[in-house]
């Protein structure tokens, strides 16, 4: 469970300035901001206790704002309170030396609403890490033989040269795995192409299309000392189509039959146009 800062165990003492809080109520969820005195000397220890286990970017061992368990600390800013409480001292190597106070410093801590996992029926994410989704759309027009089609309520065929175009509607999903630190780049690779084997953000097998991956490189910024490992987002995209006709839904690997004016697997050797696979594994860590 969270440590709550107001709780008499905190390591530090602080003190909670007048004016602050400041609460926001946003299209993004609830935010605020703190303000808090603490001394010069020990700001960096107030930050671990406000922020918790920071070098796993794991959000839930931090101090999440009062009576708001899905409100965490973002972000802490120090400033120094009285500025003419600078310790004169010279300053010569500016990679080790800093200017120190005999006094105050102003902590201000922003908060905001963190869900590690934005849709429910989407992958479960790893300890530490967050996912994001996002959906679009783009609509794909595709050609259907007119072999077989009639005028309703005739047999006259419908002209050879006739352009029968049906528009298919494709759903595009992207889900951005954010603070990995070892991304599974055989698996995507060996994934990439490939259909939905199982049902995967609700998509029936065989209608969602690993289309692609963009990935970016992050610096955590921690209170380690020295170096930080970096992390990645990684951002999957995934096309769905799924033509819903005469009561069925049909996916990536089918095409329309004439001979029976619905749409059909068409095989070569047995082996279909996709291969597909299990998309969960693109979501854990190597």
């Amino acid at each position: 469970m969270a440590k709550l800062i107001s709780n008499p165990e905190s390591t530090i003492p602080f003190y909670e300035m007048a004016g602050s809080p400041e609460e926001k109520y946003t299209s993004e969820g609830f935010q605020a901001v703190r303000t808090f005195l603490v001394a010069w000397e020990q700001r960096e220890a107030f930050a671990k206790d406000v922020m918790g286990n920071a070098s796993l970017f794991d959000y839930r061992s931090a101090t999440y704002y009062p009576n708001r368990t899905s409100v965490f600390p973002t972000k802490i800013t120090f400033t120094p309170a009285d500025k003419n409480a600078l310790t004169k001292k010279t300053l010569s190597k500016l990679h080790l030396d800093l200017n120190s106070y005999n006094s105050w410093a102003i902590a201000k801590v922003e908060y905001h609403t963190i869900s590690e996992v934005d849709l429910e029926s989407g992958p479960d994410n790893e300890p530490g890490t967050k996912i994001t989704y996002r959906l679009a759309y783009e609509a794909v027009e595709e050609e259907i033989p007119t072999e077989g089609w009639v005028w309703q309520g005739t047999t006259t065929a419908i002209p050879a040269d006739s352009l029968l175009l049906r528009r298919i509607p494709q759903a595009i999903h992207q889900l951005v795995w954010s603070q990995v630190l070892s991304p599974p780049w055989v698996t995507i690779q060996e994934t990439q192409g490939k259909l939905n084997r199982y049902t995967f953000l609700d998509c029936p097998p065989g209608t969602l299309l690993f289309e692609g991956v963009a990935a970016n490189k992050l610096y955590r910024s921690t209170f380690e000392v020295g170096e930080s490992p970096f992390c990645w987002a990684i951002t999957y995209t995934f096309r769905q189509k799924a033509i819903h006709h005469d009561g069925s839904t049909f996916g990536w690997n089918h095409l329309f039959c004439s001979d029976t004016g619905t749409w059909g697997l068409p095989t070569q050797n047995g082996k279909e146009l996709y291969d597909d696979a299990d998309f969960e594994p693109l979501f854990r860590s190597a």
